[in-house]
């Protein structure tokens, strides 16, 4: 059998999270063509795009479950394909019930994946000591931000179908053979306990922690809103029709990632509950002053209003970078279940918010505007100190 060092298994690791977020992120900044090409309104596109939270939901109540049975290597070898499939099949058709069962196959593949690669990633934990699962959140976002910089050079030069269907081919046969060569370390069916939960036992002992799933998800839905809508926001409500209505989802995650690695140099000198009050007071805050000052100040002047939404969109990105990792600390601090199902516990609390959420901003865009639709996002980040006690316990 072969022998991988603690070295290259760490690399294998940042190539699965680095692609990984870069085919899932793919398509996003081109939503705007997805939506043309359904011709539907922004209520029925926010309404179908939210669907994939389905799929997302029956892979969170099972997939730990079949990882523990079968493996790892067959679960990603599995959602890998399907996430080239359904992404092929997303960007190349233009019949919504089609767009509904594929997209729901989507967020099964993406939390199939998901689960996969944290559980071994857990267990590279737990065989060195060392701690790099927030260094593959950054990873991961780091492939997030490269998609989203190519897919702005490719709008207007190279069709959606062309961009997504053979960049998802590349990134399938790149994860096969990592895969393949990462075999020997992966985990074996029956081997760690930590991922064996039914989902009897999900339900049995549910536990529902209000401060930390409300103040997670107050937390994190800008992000989600965000990559619904930054590029649809960009291109109707403020007219920029060219590659550059990426450029403020690219600012946000570029700022995200920056604060996500550089938060820690500021422990020493501040609490996380006090980092987290002011950090969501100024991200909230800066998105509302934002997007109000590009609607009523600055319509009559496009440039400056994007550079406005650049700014907001910026500092939006640099204060919610960490709130999400740090309440989804507090939830294993607070619980007396095993990370595993802690991590189910809030996992499905968090989808099911995000998915209603979702729809009353898809809904509230379609009855007045995008603008206005998005202000949820923005004051939910304000709410965030009503929770933030929930963080003296990390």
């Amino acid at each position: 059998m072969r022998i991988i060092t603690p070295e290259k298994e760490l690399n294998y690791l940042r190539i699965l999270f680095f692609t990984f977020g870069l085919g899932i992120m793919s398509w996003v900044p081109r939503f705007p063509e997805v939506k043309e090409a359904l011709k539907l309104t922004n209520g029925g596109f926010g309404s179908l795009i939210s669907t994939g939270a389905l799929g997302s939901l029956i892979s969170l109540l099972t997939v730990g479950h079949i990882v523990h049975k079968i493996g790892v290597k067959k679960v990603l070898y599995v959602a890998s394909f399907f996430l080239m499939a359904t992404l092929i099949i997303l960007t190349n058709i233009d019949s919504a019930l089609i767009f509904f069962l594929a997209n729901i196959a989507f967020g099964a593949a993406i939390s199939a994946f998901h689960i996969a690669i944290n559980a071994q990633g857990f267990n590279f934990q737990d065989r060195t000591g060392k701690f790099i699962i927030t260094q593959m959140s950054g990873v991961w976002a780091a492939g997030a931000l490269l998609t989203a910089f190519i897919s702005g050079f490719l709008v207007d030069r190279v069709s959606l179908h062309t961009h997504i269907g053979l960049l998802v081919v590349i990134i399938f046969f790149i994860q096969s053979v990592v895969i393949n060569s990462f075999a020997p370390e992966l985990l074996k069916a029956n081997q760690d306990v930590n991922i064996e939960y039914k989902l009897k036992e999900l339900f049995a002992g549910f536990s529902f922690d209000r401060l930390v799933s409300f103040g997670l998800i107050c937390a994190i839905f800008l992000e989600f809103a965000l990559s619904d809508w930054a590029t649809i926001y960009t291109k109707e409500e403020i007219g920029i029709k060219s590659g550059l209505n990426t450029l403020p989802f690219i600012l946000f995650t570029m700022w995200m990632i920056f604060g996500r690695l550089t938060v820690h140099y500021l422990l020493p000198r501040y609490t996380l509950e006090r980092l987290a009050i002011q950090a969501s007071l100024l991200a909230g805050s800066s998105f509302l002053v934002s997007i109000f000052l590009a609607r009523a100040v600055f319509v009559a002047n496009q440039n400056i209003a994007f550079l406005v939404i650049c700014i907001g969109f910026s500092i939006a990105g640099l204060g919610s970078s960490f709130l999400g990792p740090t309440f989804m600390t507090a939830a294993n601090a607070r619980s007396k279940h095993p990370a595993s199902v802690v991590i189910g516990h809030i996992g499905v609390a968090n989808i099911i918010l995000a998915f209603i959420l979702k729809w009353i901003v898809a809904w509230t865009a379609q009855a007045t505007s995008l603008t206005i639709g998005l202000i949820i996002p923005a004051v939910l980040l304000l709410t965030v100190p009503f929770f933030a006690k929930a963080l003296k316990s990390v």
